[in-house]
């Protein structure tokens, strides 16, 4: 059951009809169940057997050892079970999740000591939203040793908090504090329910009328990069973010209008990305839970080390008070992207994704205050549309270069593509070949005009939906407020495109989503 299926919309339904008939007090066991039903029919349901282990094991690490007032014991025993806990969850994903990091590291090994056998990983089945629920886990146990929120005494509340079902297909990943609201008495509320469906149906808009269309082209040119050339990898590595956004902040939609509708309040996980002006803000609002997990689950305490502590002061010592505390947060920023890459679980993206993200930051770092200098002495005026635009557009292209790597098959196939894209001009120049943007060469990948056309309606109403966001926090808030005809109008139309314009056959897959793997 995918969450983008009539199965889906209809479990929703009818579960929420359910919640808003049971006493208030109760609601909560009905999401547990509801999120059981979900799971057993949207993957295999032996594996639940994993999600139910991770939720065991997050019980007894935190409520073990703590008083009966429920003030933290701070005994060994407690501070060394949560500890195993974490090192069981994080172990369990790896090897399930990331054995082919394992592999590639075994191979590179066998090369030097021929004698090693081969080793081609592990066969087991994962967990549906393993990734996620496994660092909220580590989250929940983390923020009870560090005392910001009192352990769970009810297990089967701390079961709902890990295996929520919305969010079990592409997040987000909640802190405990965040979902805390799954046991609170919701009332039945008319704009809950509204503004739910709103965003469910945005969701499908973007995941089945936009990234699916744009899927269609991206992978048929990856497909066949050598068939493809010239201008066609342009295409693909300026499309592909296009279909990575709104397949996976469609899902999002989909997942925090679900929870909407039950009067639950989920954190974002997208803020306009691609209106950031540098790296630094795109990471700010592009899969903004993982950013904001990894920097208080790693980056801070990597930084509030005794090791990192005595290598900011020998390095302020050494090298001076500005170079010291960059070499520092250079290192911990470098912890940080690696647990980004290992997270996204194969080689390439800690090549390709994780380095590359890391040492952009790092040289516009260092070289900030150097264009600062440059832009103020030669007058350049940085307060207008037309500077905001080309900052936007190279903060894409750099995103882009990186989605090569999330994309490719290897290493070496993303490495040849970005080759490419210089060399056509260089040694290639038969590869270089303009004409495919006027004749009807686009068309051999599958895509028709109208199709092309629906891209590029969707790409402008994305945009003008981005421009109401930054202004009004929400479009919906802004179309609220207008009059009941053109709210209607609005609504009825989105949901008709939806509907007659959606990508449902030629290969299409309910449960398909980019990062749904994860």
């Amino acid at each position: 059951m995918g969450i983008t299926s009539f199965y889906y919309l209809f479990l929703v339904a009818i579960g929420a009809i359910i919640y808003y008939i049971l006493p208030k007090k109760i609601r909560w066991i009905q999401l547990l169940l509801l999120s059981i039903v979900f799971y057993c029919a949207a993957a295999k349901p032996i594996t639940f057997l994993y999600i139910l282990g991770s939720a065991i094991t997050a019980y007894i690490a935190t409520n073990v050892g703590m008083k009966k007032d429920g003030a933290d014991g701070k005994n060994k025993i407690r501070i060394a079970l949560m500890a195993i806990a974490i090192v069981v969850n994080l172990l369990v994903w790896f090897v399930i999740k990331a054995d082919s990091i394992l592999v590639d590291a075994f191979g590179v090994f066998r090369k030097v000591i021929h004698v090693l056998p081969e080793f081609n990983g592990w066969e087991f089945v994962g967990a549906l939203g393993m990734g996620y629920y496994t660092l909220q886990v580590v989250g929940y146990i983390l923020d009870c040793a560090w005392g910001n929120i009192e352990p769970q005494k009810n297990f089967f509340k701390l079961l709902l908090f890990v295996g929520f079902f919305p969010q079990l297909t592409t997040g987000p990943i909640s802190r405990y504090s965040q979902l805390s609201t799954l046991f609170e008495e919701h009332p039945l509320d008319y704009k809950n329910i509204t503004f739910g469906a709103q965003r469910i149906l945005w969701g499908f808009f973007k995941k089945l009328v936009i990234a699916e269309r744009a899927g269609i082209i991206v992978n048929a040119i990856w497909a066949d990069l050598a068939t493809y050339n010239g201008f066609y990898h342009w295409i693909v590595l300026l499309m592909y973010p296009i279909q990575m956004y709104t397949d996976f902040s469609g899902c999002t939609d989909i997942v925090l209008g679900t929870a909407e509708i039950f009067g639950i309040v989920m954190p974002e996980n997208f803020n306009n990305p691609f209106f950031s002006r540098d790296s630094k803000e795109f990471w700010k609002r592009w899969h903004i839970t993982l950013g904001v997990w990894a920097q208080d689950y790693v980056l801070y305490p990597v930084l509030k080390s005794s090791f990192m502590v005595k290598f900011g002061k020998f390095a302020k010592k050494k090298f001076g008070k500005n170079t010291g505390k960059f070499l520092a947060t250079s290192l911990g920023m470098l912890c940080l992207w690696l647990v980004m890459g290992i997270w996204h679980g194969a080689t390439k993206f800690i090549v390709g994704v994780s380095l590359w993200y890391w040492i952009v930051l790092m040289i516009g770092d260092l070289i900030s205050p150097i264009s600062t200098k440059l832009l103020k002495k030669f007058s350049v005026n940085t307060d207008n549309f037309s500077w905001h635009l080309f900052q936007s557009m190279r903060t894409y292209v750099i995103y882009a270069v990186g989605a090569a790597f999330f994309r490719a098959e290897n290493f070496k196939q993303a490495l040849s593509l970005l080759g490419s894209l210089i060399t056509m001009f260089i040694g290639n120049i038969k590869e270089v070949n303009p004409w495919i943007f006027f004749d009807d060469s686009i068309l051999n990948t599958g895509v028709s005009y109208v199709d092309i056309n629906i891209l590029i309606f969707g790409v402008f109403a994305l945009f003008v939906v981005g421009i109401l966001r930054e202004k009004y926090g929400y479009a919906r808030n802004y179309i609220a407020k207008q009059g009941i005809v053109l709210r209607w109008i609005i609504w009825i139309s989105l949901f008709i495109l939806v509907l007659i314009k959606g990508k449902y056959g030629g290969g299409y897959n309910a449960a398909d989503f980019i990062y749904q793997g994860f």
